[in-house]
């Protein structure tokens, strides 16, 4: 598995601002996610609850090249532990 930091901050195409943490599968498919919104507002998502009314996990394959285009903001990789922080201590909207 990998795991993803974004930050959409500082991006040229007009992209509200949010940090996002993404686990991914071998196959480059995303398995768990967390995404903090600019106003606090902060969502979970997984294959046990892919979507919902606020949001949804991310679909298709994560592209490494794609990703790390710099108008997008920022990426770099994080390790599990860090993913794992955040996912089980980040009070979310739509947890369950």
């Amino acid at each position: 598995m990998n795991h993803r930091l974004y930050c959409s901050s500082g991006n040229d195409l007009g992209i509200t601002e949010f940090v996002s943490y993404s686990e991914l599968g071998d196959d480059g498919r995303w398995i768990r996610y967390v995404e903090i919104k600019a106003d606090g507002t902060a969502l979970r998502y997984s294959e046990a609850l892919p979507a919902d009314g606020h949001g949804v996990l991310p679909e298709g394959r994560w592209d490494e090249t794609e990703a790390s285009k710099p108008e997008y903001g920022t990426m770099t990789a994080i390790s599990a532990e860090l993913f794992e922080a955040v996912r089980t201590t980040t009070l979310c909207t739509n947890a369950r």
